[in-house]
């Protein structure tokens, strides 16, 4: 005889964990031998399949979550009532809900050989994903001890609750719906991907060995362990980078990309490169590492550019489209694995292709593209009769409709952190169309105003707020609650501030202002601590924060 309780704490471990070689062969006996163990290892892996083939989104956690503690939360049931019970009504959320969560789902594309893992379906064999190479595995045990409430843990830890965080190592980590590694906490709901963000709310707390936080990824709420048992750190905070920017060259041979410090100290030449012309669009990979941007090489046909890539000491410049014809919006995948981007040959589209240039993918007629915070999904805008609309579809161009009737501005809308809402700004508010600034709910389409004066740019914040700028009655870059309550003008007495973006840890402010002279700014969320950085130095332009990740 065996401990059932033992074998399926190692089958819950084996779905997101590579067990040592004894482990293995200890579950493979036992589930050989007995047929009890065989089925309920079975329910686990289907679980764990259909999470992961429908995209990955999972199910809001104030339903699910409802269901696993009523199906957890009894004494009197036995662990193995408990476990059939948390499974099969998992499996009935997931299938129930599917339909809610129509904006941003869809089958991801393949990435170029040797870039980042991405979604990937479920072995019929027992998944013996590894994550961390360096990684000290966990060996669950029935014995795995509750977590504790007041772990001996770092006061001084790296990440705290509240702090925006991102994956830093390689493979994959698991969210799941309680911290430790027992059989009920393999009920797990998506997965973290290098270089993606989560909103942390509550940790550390220890089990098994791991330090835990409770995380947000879209509409998902759950555990993820933050460091292996040795402490080398999977998930660690977003910090603040170097901002970069485009600017004449010191020796006026052209335009040059330079950074520069948040507090105007420590400005470098990133690049300065004879064949190129012009640049703007600059945009940082989530991890910090490459920048992207859109350039006219040397002698090009009038109206084209290209995008092109570089690594951020300068070095490893890298010409990712060639095909001399207007491409630009490069926008960053959450997993730094693709860009989507526009072409103009001679319609207006949007393309998807790997980080290096390769498996250039048509989506279909667009542009300013966005997307969604679990990479499953983008947003765009779409001309229609004159006019342009916001649409969704899936990343791989399915499931593509218009999510709004109200008219958009020429402009990248902005994902809500939940991924099931949208703001965008109206292309004109009038009184026949008193939106302004726009919140649009992806599933439905029902559009409500945020604010009624002319908005622009506007961008959400992992952490909750909006940012957008705004040449009514009181121009200037604000901040406002989701809910269209509390607007706050951040932008001080600074004239023309236009272009607000969030900072890589969301707390503080980007932004510049127009016309000649232009200089770029840094303001804390609640309109302190404001700071003008390069001025004097001639006009700054198409600023991108870099997040820094370990």
């Amino acid at each position: 005889m065996h401990d059932h309780a033992e074998v399926l704490a190692l089958a819950a471990a084996a779905i997101d964990f590579e067990l040592d070689p004894a482990e293995r062969s200890q579950l493979e006996a036992a589930l050989a031998a007995c047929p009890l163990c065989r089925r309920r290892a079975g329910a686990m892996r289907a679980t764990a399949t259909i999470l992961r083939r429908s995209s990955d989104i999972g199910t809001p956690s104030r339903v699910r979550d409802v269901v696993i503690r009523a199906a957890l939360g009894s004494a009197s049931r036995t662990a193995g009532l408990r476990l059939r019970l948390a499974l099969g009504l998992s499996l009935t959320v997931v299938l129930g809900t599917a339909a809610v969560l129509v904006g941003s789902r869809g089958i991801e594309l393949a990435p170029p050989a040797g870039s980042l893992p991405t979604q990937e379906l479920a072995s019929p064999a027992i998944p013996t994903a590894s994550p961390a190479p360096s990684e000290v595995r966990p060996s669950a045990s029935a014995e795995t001890p509750p977590p504790s409430s007041s772990p001996s843990l770092d006061a001084n830890a790296p990440l705290r609750a509240g702090e925006i965080a991102a994956m830093v190592t390689d493979g994959r980590l698991v969210i799941r719906t309680q911290p430790g590694m027992s059989a009920d906490s393999a009920i797990f709901k998506t997965r973290i991907y290098p270089g993606q963000r989560v909103l942390t709310l509550e940790g550390p707390l220890e089990a098994s060995g791991y330090p835990w936080f409770r995380v947000r990824l879209g509409v998902i709420e759950g555990w993820v362990a933050a460091a292996s048992r040795d402490g080398e750190p999977w998930l660690a905070p977003v910090r603040n980078g170097a901002i970069a920017f485009v600017r004449d060259a010191a020796d006026g041979s052209g335009e040059a990309i330079y950074t520069i410090g948040p507090d105007g100290t420590d400005e470098t030449l990133l690049l300065a490169d004879p064949g190129l012309v012009h640049y703007e669009q600059l945009s940082w990979s989530p991890d910090g590492r490459r920048l992207a941007f859109v350039s006219q090489l040397a002698g090009a046909a009038a109206g084209s550019s290209e995008i092109f890539v570089v690594d951020a000491d300068g070095s490893k410049l890298v010409q990712v489209t060639q095909n001399e014809v207007l491409d630009d919006s490069p926008a960053w995948s959450p997993d730094g694995t693709r860009i989507a981007f526009r072409r103009a040959d001679p319609d207006s589209q949007v393309f998807v292709m790997g980080a290096d240039g390769s498996g250039v993918r048509p989506l279909g007629l667009g542009a300013n593209p966005v997307w969604s915070p679990d990479g499953l999904g983008l947003a765009l805008t779409v001309p229609d009769g004159g006019s342009r609309y916001l649409w969704v579809q899936a990343a791989d161009g399915s499931d593509r409709r218009r999510a709004s009737e109200i008219p958009s501005a020429d402009e990248r809308p902005a994902w809500a952190p939940d991924g099931l809402r949208l703001v965008f700004a109206h292309a004109a508010a009038d009184a026949g169309q008193a939106c302004g600034l726009c919140v649009v709910e992806v599933s439905s389409g029902s559009t409500t105003p945020l604010s009624v004066q002319d908005s622009a740019t506007p961008t959400w914040s992992i952490a909750g707020p909006v940012a957008f700028s705004t040449a009514g009655s009181s121009p200037g870059v604000f901040v406002i609650d989701p809910d269209g309550k509390a607007p706050r003008r951040v932008s001080g007495d600074l004239s023309g501030a236009i272009a607000p973006q969030w900072s890589p840890d969301g707390r503080r402010l980007l932004f510049t202002t127009a016309g000649p002279g232009a200089s770029i700014a840094v303001v804390d969320a609640d309109g302190g601590g404001l700071t003008v950085v390069g001025q004097n130095n001639g006009t700054n332009r198409s600023p991108a924060w870099q997040p820094l990740l370990p």
